[in-house]
């Protein structure tokens, strides 16, 4: 059964389960488990998935090393719902919280630029832990980094990026903020987002939207289903001993959550680019 946690309850089970105290580096405790379960599923998106953000590459520098990949009319495409045929969610992150001690969490989160483009989109981040940067590509970048707790955005640090560079930062969230995101202060239409997570039992759904967390202290557990553009969705499961437990979490497209400034669905300045000799795109064609 669909349960849809109060949105003050969640702040506050996030703030102290989910990725542990601010005051210390973390409250989980590393240990050998016995009997650890599995825990499988799918996450769904039911109905059309919203359409890509379109940014012109015009507002840009570097027009023609960024429109290597591109729609071939001079925008850059920023999809943030991919989906499978039969409604397979990608990207979706799935984490049980509440597990305050279990197997080795060395996870140490990577974000790359490539061909202006910052990957992964989403990457769970732990809070006052680091996080690496690593610009693969050629010319200038300045990753900015976020902390924001609903339309309330913070900086978190702003690391210029030079070509071919890399660096470490730590990610430090404000306290009651559970939600991280990068953006390229060059250009704009370079983003990912991150929230945080407290164990190593989480997950990132795959391209058909399945995803499996091995190895969980038999018990019962709340499971959480994050992306950010949707509200967030929760289930409670018992995970049996060296046993196997399904759980699906369907979204609907209808409650799609994109402020208005971050609205871009339409092609702008087309016809100043009407007499520019435009490159076709030679890393990839993106199609709406």
């Amino acid at each position: 059964m669909r349960a849809r946690i109060p949105r003050e309850v969640f702040l506050g089970f996030l703030a102290v389960v989910l990725f542990g105290e601010f005051s210390t580096a973390s409250a989980y405790e590393e240990a050998v488990v016995e009997g650890g379960g599995t825990l499988t599923g799918k996450a769904t998106l039911k109905g059309s998935p919203p359409p890509a953000r379109i940014f012109h590459l015009v507002f840009s520098p570097n027009f023609d090393f960024c429109g290597q990949i591109s729609d071939g009319k001079g925008n850059r495409l920023l999809k943030e719902f991919q989906t499978s045929p039969d409604g397979g969610f990608q990207d979706v992150v799935i984490a049980v919280v509440g597990v305050s001690r279990g197997k080795k969490f060395d996870y140490t989160p990577e974000i790359q630029v490539d061909t202006c483009r910052i990957t992964p989109t989403i990457a769970p981040v732990r809070n006052h832990h680091p996080i690496k940067l690593v610009n693969k590509d050629n010319i200038m970048h300045d990753i900015q980094g976020y902390t924001l707790e609903d339309e309330y955005t913070f900086a978190m640090f702003n690391k210029p990026m030079l070509p071919e560079f890399s660096a470490t930062k730590e990610i430090r969230l404000r306290e009651g903020h559970y939600l991280f995101r990068t953006q390229c202060g060059i250009h704009d239409f370079m983003q990912s987002w991150g929230i945080a997570v407290g164990n190593p039992y989480f997950a990132l759904s795959k391209t058909d939207g399945g995803f499996t967390i091995s190895d969980i202290p038999p018990g019962t557990y709340d499971v959480i289903a994050w992306h950010p553009r949707m509200k967030v969705q929760a289930k409670s499961v018992t995970v049996p001993a060296n046993g196997r437990v399904d759980i699906q979490f369907e979204f609907d497209a209808k409650e799609v959550n994109i402020p208005l400034h971050d609205l871009q669905n339409e092609y702008r300045l087309q016809p100043a680019l009407d007499a520019r000799h435009l490159l076709a795109p030679t890393v990839e064609l993106q199609k709406p």
